[in-house]
């Protein structure tokens, strides 16, 4: 394979990119596939999307509006007549989020609250064996830990049925 003369030592180069050789891409536009127009750039103004919104509301038909509004309202009737009374904060967010609509959930929930629990009784049993102290020291801190333990790892469980479920 022939070399030039700089890479035969002929002369030296000031630097490893001192002589810049257009390739052929970027001298060429790249062939398009048959059929396909490209595309031109997207171009987006202040206020744009505004506009677009005002004009998209007034190009749909009222019927169609109305047609939405009627079915957004029978869905909001329909839900305060499963409610019936003041829905709690806590209530609507679980409801919301969908807790023990499947029996996975509650059977993952309470095997990750045992697994938490366990894991915290062989956690608290090792530190009692490495410190030496009896047993009594650890029950509280053995019993908090555990429902603490417990509860996070339900909550793994939960939301792992739910993934599944998905």
């Amino acid at each position: 394979m022939a070399a030039c003369t700089r890479c035969r030592g002929g002369g030296v180069a000031e630097a490893p990119a001192a002589v810049f050789v257009r390739g052929p891409a970027a001298e060429a536009p790249a062939p398009s596939r048959p059929g396909v127009q490209p595309r031109p750039p997207v171009r987006r103004r202040a206020g744009h999307g505004a506009s677009e919104h005002q004009r998209l509301l007034d190009e749909t038909p009222e019927s169609l509006i109305a047609e939405i509004l009627a079915a957004l309202e029978g869905e909001a009737e329909r839900m305060e007549a499963e409610q019936p009374g003041a829905v709690s904060p806590v209530r609507e967010m679980l409801q919301e989020i969908g807790v023990g609509r499947s029996p996975f959930e509650f059977q993952a929930a309470a095997w990750g609250f045992a697994a938490g629990f366990a894991a915290n009784v062989a956690l608290a049993k090792y530190a009692q064996m490495q410190t030496g102290a009896p047993m009594s020291q650890f029950a509280v801190p053995l019993i908090v830990g555990g429902l603490v333990a417990g509860a996070a790892c339900a909550a793994i469980g939960w939301g792992l049925a739910k993934l599944r479920e998905r």
